[in-house]
This record gives structure tokens, sequence and C-alpha cells, in this order.
């Protein structure tokens, strides 16, 4: 009767996930076609690189990347790939969540919640990282926390590379996992065998990478976070904390979580599952914070931690369970608040959808518009300036250079100064990073921005400072005209060269 109701409860909650994907099927981040380009760079024979012959590491999820290159060769839609991969490395993460959930607290708290999650459906389709990032922080999770329960194993620290791969900072769950080992070591006077080689598995997959990754593009850290970077600056905290404040929101509401946390930290017997989720949750937070957060819809890097955090959930609510277990009607309570949480996430995903329109559309992007009017008037040796690196590069010959205007793949916006004129509370400054000079110099055929209208004095309007500065350059204005035909907006033309 158990395994029956077990397979009951798995049908349902891969049935609310696979209802979930189907509402957000539609969603599209143009920056996956960014890592796609590279992808198809490197199927090519022409290095991992966005132009020929430019050595700049504008993808921060390598090993997403290497496992795109097989489908590439083999001529795949790399778009739906990442789709189909997305979605099975989110049924695998439910699955892992599940497992974890009945291994480490007895019981499906942690699976319902991911299942009812609307971020975690729709970046399952989002056809970036996300969803391996997920899965891969999950399982190096379990492995360690199954590794200390049986006093034996080292996989985890395999698992711990492989997080760290997929991208940068997936290795500070490794130092979260250590630094409770250490603690634990400092306290009892053991040190195992195992803690050792789990450092050399990892080390062993990091490091070389690194020095590849330095020797081949010359930096430590991929463009992409030499770009995003705001320093030191005020402002990125801000952002930081409103990213963390809309992901409080989305996850549940600030008294769900909240109550989770309290409740996992102050009981009174340890709970080293607890403790390192928990831990784990706090650091990817600290980071997220100091970062900046995320311009990206459907809070992407809640996504990476939230099996975890499901998990952390669900261990609180067993602790409020036995809390009021003495209390007449204390299971229902429980009951209630889970439902309650479970409808909450349900909203959210019909707000998200239904009202915010977040994943309608084709399943695939059509590639009309801007795209397909530059794929069938590009020549050989043509530059074109764009701020959306993505599709419009991915559709375009390899050997086409694209420059991106932001810089996030390109080494000189990249490095340059922080530039904020909006100062602490303003919009529209993205990164900060922009050079028109530059942008110029470069004599594009073609310039992509976003305009959103014109001043009274003519003057575009743009949603990006540096773009703005430069179409309304004398310079621009002079050697450019807009290009005016059906679906194409924001596209300049230097004159002479339709």
């Amino acid at each position: 009767m158990k395994r029956v109701v077990s397979a009951a409860v798995i049908l349902v909650l891969v049935l609310i996930y696979a209802l979930q994907l189907w509402a957000f099927s539609g969603f599209q981040i143009d920056d996956a076609y960014i890592s796609f380009r590279y992808v198809r760079q490197w199927a090519a024979g022409n290095g991992l690189v966005y132009n020929v012959g430019e050595r700049v590491e504008g993808y921060s999820n390598f090993l997403w990347i290497v496992l795109l290159l097989p489908f590439a060769k083999l001529g795949f839609d790399l778009s739906l790939v990442a789709k189909v991969l997305g979605c099975l490395l989110g049924l695998s993460t439910l699955g892992l969540t599940y497992h974890f959930g009945q291994v480490f607290f007895k019981g499906s708290v942690a699976a319902w919640l991911l299942a009812c999650s609307a971020p975690f459906a729709a970046w399952s389709m989002g056809q970036l990282e996300a969803p391996l990032f997920a899965f891969l922080a999950l399982a190096a999770s379990f492995a360690f926390l199954a590794e200390e329960r049986k006093g034996a194993g080292w996989w985890s620290g395999i698992l711990f590379g492989l997080l760290a791969l997929s991208r940068p900072e997936g290795i500070l769950f490794f130092f979260v996992a250590m630094t409770l080992r250490a603690l634990y070591i400092f306290r009892e006077k053991n040190l195992s065998r195992r803690d050792l080689w789990r450092v050399v598995a990892c080390l062993v997959i990091v490091l070389p990478y690194f020095a590849w990754r330095l020797s081949y593009y010359g930096y430590p850290l991929p463009n992409t976070v030499y770009a995003k970077s705001l320093g030191l600056h005020p402002r990125a905290l801000l952002e930081g904390l409103f990213y963390l404040y809309q992901s409080i929101h989305t996850a549940g509401g600030f008294f769900f979580l909240g109550m989770a946390f309290a409740l996992v930290i102050v009981r009174p017997v340890p709970s080293l599952a607890g403790y390192y989720l928990a831990a784990s949750v706090i650091a990817y937070t600290a980071f997220i914070i100091a970062g900046g957060g995320d311009w990206m819809p459907m809070q992407r890097f809640l996504v990476h931690i939230m099996p975890l955090l499901c998990l952390l959930l669900q261990d609180g609510f067993i602790r409020l369970r036995h809390i009021l277990q003495p209390l007449q009607g204390g299971k229902y309570i429980v009951s209630f608040l889970l439902a309650g949480q479970v409808l909450y996430l349900l909203a959210g995903s019909a707000e998200a959808r239904l009202v915010q329109g977040v994943g309608t559309g084709p399943l695939l992007p059509s590639g009309d518009g801007i795209p397909a009017y530059l794929a069938a008037r590009i020549r050989p040796g043509d530059v074109i300036a764009v701020t959306d690196a993505g599709i419009i590069a991915y559709s375009l010959p390899l050997e086409t250079r694209i420059v991106d205007m932001v810089g996030l793949t390109d080494k000189h916006i990249a490095h340059l100064p922080v530039q904020l004129p909006h100062g602490l509370f303003g919009r529209g400054d993205a990164f900060g990073k922009w050079d028109v000079d530059y942008i110029l110099a470069q004599e594009p055929r073609f310039v992509q921005v976003e305009i959103r209208g014109m001043t009274p004095e003519g003057n575009y309007i743009t949603n990006f400072t540096g773009t703005a500065l430069l179409v309304n350059d004398p310079r621009f204005r002079e050697a450019y005209e807009l290009v005016r035909e059906p679906d194409i907006n924001g596209l300049f033309v230097r004159k002479g060269n339709r």
C-alpha cells in the first residue's frame, strides 16, 4: 500500500510539473543564444569564441556548453535541444528532491513545493544552465550528506567540481560543505581520509579548467563577470537587496521562509542536513546580494537554490509539527500552513502566466524581424553592433563580427570603469559600461538598439544610456539612418549600405 501511495504522489508531482512546463513553454531569453553561438563556433573548429579570432569568455556556463556541443556537431537545433535537456534535468531534480526529502526528512513536502514553483518550471524551459546548476547543487549536497551519514565516500567532491564548472560560484557550495566538515573535525579531532579525497577530487576538476581559462582567455574570471560588476558601488547592494526581496516574495513570502529558517537553526538537536541547507542558502544569497542580483525575469538565481530551499522548508515544517504535536489540532495547523504555501506558489504561477504574460508565444523563436532582415542582407566582412547579442548573432554566419555594446562578449567594454549618471536610484544605466567612440571606430554596417520613442527635440529614447548617447551623437546621426520596415524596430544602417 505504501508503494502505491508513493507512486501516486510521484505521478501527481510529475503532472503538476508538466502542466507548469506547458504554461511556460514559450519562455525565451536572448542571452541563451550567446552560449549557442559559442557552441556553434566550437563545433565548427573556430575555438570556444564568440567572434572568430577573438578570445573573450562571454559565457559563464562552461559545462552547459560542453553538454550542447555533441548536438551542435550532429546538426540539431540548439534552442530545442536546450529546452529538452532543461526539462529532463528539471524532472531529475524533482525526483532527487523527492528522494532527498524521504531519506533525510521522511516526507515529500519539498517535492510538492518545487513542483508548484513557477520559476523552476520556467527556467527548465529557459535554455540556460539554471536547471543544470540546480541539479548538480542538489546532487552534490545529497552525496555529501549521505557520505557524512554513513561515514564513507568522497564522490561528492566530483559533483562539487562539476558544479563549479557549470557556473563559477558553484564552488561556494563546496566551501560550505568543507567548512562544516572542518568544524566537526576541530570539535571531534578526527580527520578522515575521505576529507582529503573529497578535496583532491574537486581540485582535479577545477584547477585544470581554471588554468586553461587563464591561458586561453587571459583572465581568471569570465568576461561576463567583469562586464556586470559594479565593484563596491552601493547601487549593487541596493539592487541585490531588491532582488532578494523579489525572490522571497516569489518563493513563498517572508513568513514561510523566516519561520523555516528559525525552526531549523534553533532546534535543540543539531541536524547536519538542516545546518548545511541553511548555510548553503545563506552563502548563495550573500553572493547574489553582493553581485547586484540579476536582470532576467523569473528569478534565475533563486532557481539555482530552489531545491535546497524547499528541503530547508520541509525540515522546518517537520520541526514545527513536532513542536505542535502535543496540542489539540496541531497537525492540522501544519497541514493548513503547507496547503497555504502550495496555493501561494500556484497563484504565483497563474499570475506570471496570465497577468505578466511570461511564457506566452511559440515554443521556439520564429527568427523573423531583425534576425531575418540581417540574414538576408549580410555581406562578408560586415560588422554589426548590437545590444541584444544572442539570437541576432546566432542567426548570422559565424564569420560575421558582432560587437556587443553591453560588453558581455566584448573585452574592451567589460573592463571599462563604471558610469552611473542617473545616480544611486537611477535606471537605464545597465551595467554602467559603454564607449561611443569605440563603437563608432568599429564602423559597423548595422547597429541594433531598442528604441522606445522620441523626445520633442527629435532625440531617440532608448532603454540604455550607452545606446542613447550613441544614436544621438552627431557623428552617428550623420552616418546612419533608421531602417523603416515592418517588424523592424531599432535597427540602423550605414547610409548608402542598404
